[in-house]
């Protein structure tokens, strides 16, 4: 495993981060404009993202010389959880609500004392009204999307980067890591970026800390999934 310099970082976020860009602007309204349902849009889009992400990282693992089920687990790092893995898993997800919590409360302070425009949680292609009846099935494609969001992110981020940047800025590698995965979702736009920083600083650390991909992809998991499903089936507005 050869260590992952400052510029070889920069190409293996900035590509796909261009690219989520890319579709997010052209892709996804083009397919709204066909009269697709605007999570479907979404949903097909991610895919699009995700997908990729998932193939890279496990071809780039393959291409190490690691081939076997035992040692792409390994250097992947999807290592069993231990009992220290769960508390970090359950203190690194919670902690990442309670902070956007504080993050929104914040917001609305400023908003109501100083008169800053409120913060905008959610980009105009992820506003959609929640889905009702039929629509439900949608769901089994945010299902499909969600597995590679979750897989393709960590597994390439802190699966495969990670531990190349570990050995090339020690225990600097986490915060560059962070920096550029928050870079990734630019797309997303200032407000729901700076939203996102809790979950951008912790998850990365928390894998660093535990040398251990499984954490990272249990922590994004229940930080974006049951909240998107409360959301789009309109439980919580």
């Amino acid at each position: 495993m050869k260590p992952l310099n400052t510029f070889g970082s920069f190409v293996l976020f900035g590509i796909p981060a261009t690219w989520f860009l890319l579709l997010t602007r052209l892709f996804l309204p083009y397919l709204s404009s066909l009269g697709l349902h605007p999570a479907l849009s979404w949903f097909i889009t991610g895919l699009a993202v995700f997908v990729p992400l998932f193939v890279a990282a496990i071809t780039f693992t393959f291409r190490e010389g690691f081939k076997t089920k035992h040692t792409v687990y390994a250097r992947l790092r999807l290592n069993k959880l231990s009992r220290s893995d769960w508390r970090f898993v359950i203190f690194g997800t919670i902690s990442a609500f309670i902070l956007s919590g504080f993050i929104m409360i914040a917001a609305t302070l400023l908003m109501r004392h100083f008169g800053l425009p409120p913060l905008k949680t959610s980009p105009d292609f992820l506003q959609f009204e929640p889905l009702t009846g039929s629509q439900r099935w949608l769901l089994l494609v945010w299902l499909v999307m969600f597995f590679f969001n979750i897989f393709g992110e960590e597994l390439l981020w802190r699966g495969y980067i990670l531990p190349r940047q570990e050995i090339a800025f020690g225990t600097h590698a986490w915060a560059f890591n962070s920096f550029l995965w928050l870079m990734f979702h630019l797309c997303f736009g200032f407000d729901l970026m700076v939203m996102l920083l809790p979950i951008m600083v912790i998850l990365p650390y928390v894998v660093h800390i535990t040398r251990n991909t499984t954490v990272g992809i249990l922590i994004h998991a229940l930080y974006n999934g049951p909240v998107f499903i409360l959301v789009a089936t309109g439980v919580i507005g």
